[in-house]
């Protein structure tokens, strides 16, 4: 029973949520004091991701704790994987000599007939690494190529040892930038053009030059009729990941963005929606405006970004304009990120278009309890007052969340939550979905709605924003993020 526990636990820290995975560790009555070699290697991890977001003596206690666990765990177990986690740790933590000690036991262990059974990805990656230790970095790289052979797509083993690898060269004060030739495939952001007919063959074939070009591990965008089709279908078709982000449901948006365009179109989207990995839905019930898509185009750059960091990759986006035309969305947030765009202007071969609502805004929505003595400033605006609560509107998000971070800081017991999100009429009750947010009261944290936490990433990638899971409301689970100091 306690394997399918320790498995959640992995994946909910692989996934970059700490707090949820430390929450998920103690409710299972998991103790740091267990004889359980995998249960100590799961404490292991747990600190070891604490201690990168601390820094000086809680920094130091935390690594310490956690090389004692691993090595307990290689004890117990005869395992390399927590011995060779043990053994960076300690070269980070400044103890160089029992590092290399360390890494010296690590390959006597992995000759031994007897030692716990590993992939061969691991057995060499495991061995990549003790010879990065050891100050051997060519045959630290000899070793991970020949470990990535054995598994060229497992992206986020590749990424956890690349982890690895850039901490003990930033200890070192080694150059890094040889990592980059063995990172996974970047994330693609991608959008483009509704004006292309269904059977418009040479538009399929540009896009597919364009996709295997690009090589992506994943795909992320919406399926509008046209361009955005073509880009998901050449990138099922090299056996890419697809994941869907929408600004509206489903039906909404193919009513109002595929089916104008024939019944071809309208095929294709639902045989592509049936192979996404992934489809996420921005808005629960409004209809397509042109500020519901810019909140999903948001979204979904984030939602690149985050795949992006947590594959230890790049994200690049590919943008599908009309030939002659200005570009689709605006890219700057991207571009002043520094990441890679490239542009394919085709030849548009179908004149349909389809009109979207401009009366809608962009708004960053802000839960705060009515009670608390505070008041925003700049064009923060109070939308509404319900059940204690006030919603202020704000056009910037970036803003709202230094805002609302700020004001966690001074009223930790405050519930407080940011949406993000198309707003037409300030009184149509759409601002319920950030006070059922703030109903979760996330510890230490600011609730946030998947759209907010998603655009967070490109607004303010240094925010420590992570995934908490789903909440039950009357209309659905409705995913739950939380920003953290």
């Amino acid at each position: 029973m306690i394997r399918p526990q320790l498995n959640s636990i992995t994946r909910l820290a692989r996934a970059g949520a700490l707090e949820q995975a430390w929450t998920t560790f103690h409710a299972a009555g998991l103790s740091p004091q267990s004889d359980d070699p995998d249960v100590l290697t799961v404490y292991g991890r747990l600190l070891k991701d604490r201690a990168a977001g601390e820094s000086g003596a809680a920094r130091e206690e935390l690594l310490n704790r956690a090389i004692t666990a691993y090595e307990r765990a290689s004890a117990l177990s005869h395992a390399t994987y927590p011995l060779i986690n043990a053994a960076t740790l300690a070269y980070v933590a400044g103890r160089h000599e029992a590092a290399v000690a360390l890494a010296n036991a690590v390959m006597t262990l992995l000759d031994d007939p007897l030692r716990a059974a590993e992939t061969p990805y691991w057995i060499d990656a495991t061995r990549a690494e003790a010879l990065l230790l050891l100050g051997r970095t060519q045959d630290a790289e000899r070793m991970l190529r020949q470990a990535i052979g054995h598994q060229p797509e497992a992206w986020e083993d590749h990424a956890s040892t690349l982890r690895q690898f850039a901490m003990i060269l930033a200890e070192a004060g080694r150059p890094a930038d040889w990592l980059d030739r063995h990172r996974p495939a970047s994330p693609l952001y991608f959008e483009g053009i509704l004006g292309l007919a269904a059977d418009d063959a040479q538009a399929a074939r540009t896009i597919a030059g364009a996709v295997d070009a690009l090589a992506p591990s994943m795909v992320i965008g919406a399926l509008a009729a046209g361009a955005d089709i073509l880009v998901a279908e050449a990138a099922i078709e090299a056996g890419r990941q697809l994941h869907v982000v929408l600004p509206c449901p489903a039906e909404l948006f193919r009513a109002a963005s595929v089916d104008p365009f024939g019944p071809a179109w309208a095929d294709r989207f639902d045989a592509l929606m049936g192979r996404a990995v992934s489809v996420r839905e921005m808005d629960d019930w409004q209809p397509l405006s042109n500020a519901s898509v810019e909140v999903s185009r948001q979204a979904a750059m984030g939602l690149a970004l985050c795949e992006a960091k947590r594959l230890q990759s790049s994200a690049r986006a590919l943008q599908i304009v009309g030939r002659g035309e200005e570009g689709g969305g605006d890219m700057a947030g991207w571009e002043a990120l520094g990441l890679r765009l490239d542009r394919l202007a085709l030849e548009r071969s179908n004149a349909a278009q389809v009109a979207l609502s401009p009366e809608a805004e962009v708004v960053a929505l802000i839960a705060v309890p009515e009670s608390l003595p505070f008041h925003f400033g700049g064009d923060a605006t109070l939308l509404v007052g319900q059940e204690g609560q006030h919603a202020y509107g704000q056009s910037s998000l970036a803003d709202a969340a230094h805002r609302a971070a700020a004001l966690r800081g001074g009223h930790p017991e405050a519930r407080l939550a940011l949406d993000y999100r198309a707003l037409a009429d300030t009184q149509d009750g759409r601002w319920d979905r950030a006070l059922m947010i703030a109903a979760a009261d996330l510890e230490g944290a600011v609730a946030l709605s998947e759209s907010a936490a998603l655009a967070l990433a490109l607004h303010a990638p240094e925010a420590n924003v992570q995934p908490m899971g789903d909440i039950r409301t009357a209309s659905g689970d409705l995913a739950l993020y939380g920003l953290f100091p």
